[in-house]
């Protein structure tokens, strides 16, 4: 053959390289859908190729949904009849969130990947309907079922929210030797699934931590430089990856969290929370009250909380519930006591309620001496005082407690209508750090505001007025009249 002579390949072979290049999930995403990745995202799609169970716990905003809905699509196009299903802990996670990433991925693609994605539904459909891709809710076990081929993919995401029914339901279709399963989230739960995945055998388990991110890595930037704030002398240029989790974002997180809490090492860390058997409410249920919170309609009924500052850095803060939702939470500082009451009067007007319901310790009892003046009647409460229930709870502030922790719990058995909180990091902090002890007649007792506050750094001012705006005559109902009386 002549030294100028070129090697010509057969298309049979052609195809062949094709095949095991697109076999290649680093490869499809970087030259087929033109996307970048970070060195442990690729190992996450190399992990899926390799393993039939991958379970990845991260700290927040590591790009985990972007990366999740990479592989789904280099599974979907690189296996011939593949199917495809995600599911998350809300309908909103599904749809708007991996699915968004699904679409903006599928229209920006290099080449035009073909088939068919759907415009309403969360589906992509390859040649024919037995390959696909699909969104699934999580609240119908049985909607799992019937899904048998040689290559199916399941993604959880955010799994430490979704329930074991769920994830029965996902093992009956995981049955053929190409089946895999990717887990990915933030490890707010220390029981459940996802957190089986790293404490039993059988999952390639990543754990990823801020500083193990591009942000960080690329300055070499320490847990012991965001503690001491050397953080900053050690950004020398702009972020590599701005849209992923940031060293300013983690400096002010543990400032407002603190270091040991169970926000900071969950979603700065990437550790699950050291929750002890003393810890009021799981970290997790807080979490999903707060992301069904975009979703959750508002109800009729409308309750006010209202605490208020005593003194110095602490805060007041009027809650306004609307149903099963806390609509909002609106925060003042260094206000007096007929400014307090005013502010009170105001909110009640604009949400056309009376209920009104103030803490009337210490400086609160000027705010209600102030609205009754006005006509609002019977709107001091004494958190102090015989709790309704005196054989279970020590006084009125742990039933009052309790009641937010019961109207948190995610078992839609016990609770058919979760409460749902706004997205608010001081009020996840409040409400995760506090503890109760069993008094020596075995009643359930909260430890105290002082030491909430040692522990906090703060009055835990927004938790204890939403738990005023749940209060009502009897323990563990909502008010649903038009003027609340103290029973």
């Amino acid at each position: 053959m002549s030294k100028t002579a070129k090697h010509v390949i057969s298309i049979p072979e052609a195809k062949k390289r094709l095949v095991n290049k697109l076999s290649d999930p680093v490869y499809f995403t970087s030259r087929v859908l033109n996307k970048a990745l970070w060195p442990i995202q690729a190992a996450i799609l190399n992990s899926v190729r390799n393993n039939p169970r991958t379970a990845v716990r991260s700290c927040h905003g590591i790009g985990k949904t972007f990366t999740a809905a990479m592989c789904i699509l280099w599974f979907l196009y690189s296996h011939k009849k593949a199917i495809v299903l995600s599911t998350a802990p809300t309908w909103r996670q599904v749809e708007k969130l991996i699915w968004k990433e699904i679409r903006t991925a599928y229209r920006e693609a290099a080449v035009p990947l073909g088939g068919a994605l759907l415009p309403k539904t969360p589906e992509l459909h390859l040649i024919h309907d037995e390959w696909y891709a699909a969104g699934l809710s999580t609240n119908e076990p049985d909607r799992f079922q019937g899904f048998h081929e040689e290559h199916i993919l399941v993604v959880v995401d955010e799994a430490a929210g979704v329930n074991l029914q769920i994830f029965e339901a996902i093992e009956g279709v995981l049955t053929s030797s190409g089946a895999r399963l990717l887990l990915i989230g933030n490890p707010t739960s220390i029981g459940g699934a996802f957190y089986d995945a790293f404490t039993k055998p059988g999952f390639n388990a990543f754990h990823v931590s801020a500083f193990d991110t591009p942000n960080f890595t690329a300055f070499n930037i320490k847990p012991e430089d965001i503690a001491s704030g050397e953080w900053k002398d050690k950004i020398s240029s702009e972020l590599p990856y701005p849209r992923l989790i940031t060293p300013a974002w983690a400096a002010d997180r543990y400032a407002v969290w603190g270091e040991n809490s169970a926000p900071y090492q969950v979603r700065v860390m990437g550790n699950f929370p050291q929750q002890s058997e003393d810890t009021l409410i799981p970290l997790l249920w807080i979490e999903l009250a707060m992301e069904r919170w975009n979703d959750k309609q508002a109800g009729d009924d409308v309750q006010l909380g209202v605490d208020v500052a005593a003194f110095g850095s602490d805060r007041t803060v009027i809650a306004v519930r609307r149903g099963r939702k806390i609509d909002s939470l609106n925060v003042y500082t260094q206000k007096s006591t007929r400014e307090t009451a005013g502010l009170a009067k105001y909110m009640a007007n604009i949400n056309n309620t009376h209920n009104i319901k103030v803490d009337e310790i210490g400086v609160g009892r000027g705010v209600v001496d102030s609205l009754e003046e006005e006509g609002f009647m019977n709107v001091g409460v004494n958190v102090a005082e015989r709790a309704s229930n005196s054989e279970r709870f020590a006084n009125l502030r742990a039933e009052l407690w309790w009641n937010l922790r019961d109207s948190l719990d995610p078992d839609i058995v016990k609770n058919p209508e979760p409460l749902a909180l706004p997205p608010d990091d001081e009020l996840l902090a409040e409400l995760s750090a506090v503890k109760f002890k069993f008094t020596a007649r075995g009643a359930i007792q909260l430890e105290s505001k002082e030491e909430m506050k040692k522990r906090l750094g703060r009055s835990p001012d927004r938790a204890d007025a939403v738990c005023l705006a749940l209060y009502n005559v009897k323990y563990n109902e909502f008010a649903d009249c038009d003027a609340f009386v103290l029973g």
